[in-house]
């Protein structure tokens, strides 16, 4: 893959989306309410992102590592899928990447959801 994109898209729309990405959940954040892997591929439109695919996963793992090193947050905790409500399992593989214990997975997720809506609550 070319070094100037990102699973096939070129780098500056990558990063675009991400930030339309990040906007998206910080209001979802404030309005203390999550948004399923459809709607979030749905609502960026500077990269076509399909739910179940490789680059949703590496694009929401991203936003997560840059949210984490700047808040202490994986913000993309709030991306759910519509059958259960919770994130997927590529989500609690990158929370122990980064040294989060997802033992229990439901309870760290519902906490890490009650630590974003704290952190953007604050900012809003």
């Amino acid at each position: 893959m070319p070094e100037n994109t990102r699973y096939g898209f070129p780098i500056e729309a990558w990063e675009l989306a991400k930030e339309q990405a990040n906007a998206l959940l910080i209001e979802r954040a404030r309005e203390r309410r999550t948004i399923t892997y459809a709607e979030i591929c749905r609502s960026v439109d500077a990269v076509s992102l399909k739910p179940r695919s490789w680059a949703i996963m590496g694009f929401l793992n991203e936003i997560c590592t840059e949210a984490d090193a700047k808040h202490g947050i994986m913000l993309a905790s709030l991306v759910v899928r519509a059958d259960t409500g919770m994130p997927g399992n590529g989500y609690f593989r990158n929370a122990a990447n980064l040294g989060r214990d997802v033992a229990d997975r439901e309870a760290y997720w519902r906490s890490e959801v009650e630590r974003i809506y704290e952190v953007f609550a604050d900012e809003g």
